[in-house]
């Protein structure tokens, strides 16, 4: 019997009839409708064990809950209009920016587009930051591949681009004693798999190392090269380094469509011009297979797989673990496709814990619930038992971009010419982007002839200079530094004890920066215990004047961010409408005039309803 065949017996008996399974253009492809979105990925995952065939392209629809529709840009121009680039390169994060400094090394003309304002808004800057050593991964995928090439690649980029990273290690406790026999059986599996420094570490020697570690866990596997960095900073710094090398970055640009012909994109249509490049790269992410089916390339679906971290305060951090620490055997909730978890120091010096694993209909739920951080902590705490909730600073979400198989897409596409992925780029995708960019760089070079063909950059330069910055200088060069530049003395963050100077370069380095958000991922200020409260108005403040905006027009993050309506709560109460004030001072656009009449009839609409609502209750 064929394997749809079986395949769609197995679908009809669990769903009813509503789904079942064909093969098209070489890719197996399940439709129908299902109420719930759970029962909609149970059919993928049943359809993905060991299929034969390209792909999987999940089409069923769920009937009983939709997608909130994706986050655009409100730009609307043609500055990139008849752009001619070799290489339009479709994602900001992570894969996207090691791809294009990796390929600024030849002489190409590189454009970089990212829908969001700044770069690694998405899943680059909302995970963990642990470098992985891949020792859960199954032998033969391209997850093990990428992450087994990857890890030991972290020292010398992270020196080449001035970003800091340490190799603490990790441990993985046996919470379960009744696992203990099979620990050196586990090492000799984890050896099997490429991993040749692993060790048991027992008792005594596992508590001196981690004296955080619940004093019942008495075994461990220890493996010294897990290490941490910062994901923003190094996305950043990757972005830097491809623009000092000759690399156009767009913010704020989504691609909306795509012209093909005879198995070939001629033109990329965005919020800000028709571009026509030569060769695309997908490395878009959560919107992958989206770029994919515009591109007529489509033979993976994504999935949306959410996954939430609880930051603690470094001052509890200096008395808790060292490394990274994670187990087995400490929830019963366990998970499959997911690492359950670890508590860990970051290289910034907070305690991170989680995250989790939820799948989600939504591309872009970053929500966060009290119910989840409280499980987070109760799992974690069976490993680290002094973990308390008063000490926790801040939380987050990120979304994973998961095929149904469970495994990067590394390749050129299989019906489009000129386009390549690098799809379905999930944890350990951190891990595996210096591998994943030098892999992808060398297909596009290959595309266009190859690297005689093509030539090399004869100015490219794989060091980039990293910002100063004063709190991790010796007393001697930070005295220096202060007399060449007084800013850099006057301390604006005080929890991280960041500077004015480190905030004015910040906003004027070679990657568009203007919001306070922008700031804060580029040198934590407004990341430590009061979380902006003492920093945020001087860094309004600062960005208001080096951008030359009125204070009002300064936005903590992209869109309608705004984070001051107008210059007093009297203009606020007297006007229907703010820019029909004359009582400050600067320069505006039609559009930010229309965007504050929009707010204040908004506030105003709101105020009439609390006045009902009022009325009502008395």
């Amino acid at each position: 019997m064929s394997f749809i065949k079986k395949l769609n017996r197995k679908l009809n008996k669990m769903f009813d009839g509503q789904v079942t399974a064909h093969e098209e253009n070489g890719c197996l492809v399940l439709s129908g409708e299902l109420e719930r979105w759970n029962d909609t990925i149970l059919a993928g995952k049943i359809a993905a064990e060991d299929h034969p065939y390209i792909g999987l392209i999940n089409d069923i629809e769920c009937t009983g809950e939709k997608a909130v529709p994706v986050r655009k840009p409100r730009i609307e121009d043609g500055v990139l209009e008849w752009e001619e680039p070799d290489v339009l390169i479709i994602g900001g994060g992570i894969i996207g920016c090691a791809i294009a400094r990796e390929l600024s090394a030849y002489k190409l003309n590189i454009l970089l587009v990212e829908k969001e304002h700044d770069l690694a808004m998405q899943a680059s800057g909302r995970n963990s930051g642990t470098v992985h050593t891949g020792f859960d991964l199954k032998k033969g995928t391209q997850k093990n591949k990428y992450c087994k090439l990857g890890n030991p690649m972290f020292d010398k980029i992270c020196s080449e681009l001035g970003v800091d990273f340490k190799r603490p290690g990790q441990f993985l406790c046996f919470t379960n004693k009744l696992w203990e026999p099979f620990m050196f059986i586990s090492l000799l599996y984890r050896k099997w798999l490429g991993i040749k420094n692993a060790a048991i570490v027992k008792n005594d020697e596992l508590h001196r190392s981690e004296p955080a570690i619940n004093r019942n866990i008495g075994t461990a596997l220890f493996f010294p090269d897990t290490g941490v960095v910062c994901p923003i900073s190094l996305t950043i710094a990757y972005a830097e380094n491809a623009v000092q090398n000759g690399v156009q970055i767009s913010l704020d640009t989504m691609v909306q469509s795509m012209d093909t012909e005879d198995g070939v994109i001629k033109s990329v249509a965005t919020n800000r011009g028709t571009i026509r490049p030569k060769v695309v790269v997908n490395a878009a992410g959560i919107f992958s297979d989206d770029i994919a089916a515009m591109a007529e390339d489509r033979f993976f679906t994504i999935r949306a797989r959410k996954g939430t971290n609880i930051v603690l305060d470094k001052k509890f951090a200096e008395k808790s673990v060292r490394t990274v620490v994670s187990s087995l055997g400490a929830s019963s909730k366990k998970k499959r496709h997911t690492k359950g978890g670890a508590v860990r120091r970051t290289i910034n010096g907070n305690l991170l814990v989680g995250p989790d694993a939820v799948e989600t209909i939504n591309k872009e739920d970053f929500t966060t619930a009290f119910q989840t951080i409280k499980d987070i902590m109760t799992t974690h705490k069976r490993i680290v038992p002094g973990l308390a909730e008063d000490q926790i600073i801040s939380y987050y979400s990120g979304i994973r971009a998961a095929t149904y198989e469970e495994d990067f897409i590394v390749s050129k596409g299989k019906y489009t010419s000129n386009i390549v992925h690098a799809a379905g780029i999930q944890s350990p995708g951190l891990t595996a982007a210096p591998a994943i960019g030098i892999e992808i760089s060398q297909i596009v070079i290959e595309m266009f002839g190859g690297e005689n063909k093509v030539g090399l950059n004869q100015q490219f330069n794989p060091v980039r200079s990293a910002p100063p910055r004063p709190a991790a200088m010796d007393a001697g060069v930070r005295a220096a530094l202060i007399e060449s530049n007084p800013d850099y003395g006057i301390i604006i963050c005080r929890c991280e004890e960041i500077s004015k100077g480190e905030v004015i370069n910040a906003l004027r380095r070679n990657i568009k920066c203007d919001t306070i958000d922008g700031v804060k991922r580029r040198i934590r200020t407004g990341s430590g215990r009061c979380q902006g409260s003492f920093c945020g108005p001087q860094i309004l403040d600062i960005i208001a004047s080096e951008k030359r905006l009125p204070l009002q027009f300064v936005k903590k993050g992209g869109g309608k961010s705004e984070v001051l309506f107008g210059s007093s709560k009297a203009i606020m109460q007297k006007r229907a409408s703010f820019s029909e004030s004359t009582d400050f001072k600067g320069k505006s656009d039609p559009e930010t005039e229309e965007r504050l009449r929009e707010r204040a009839k908004d506030m105003l609409l709101l105020s009439l309803i609390n006045r009902k609502d009022d009325n009502n209750n008395e």
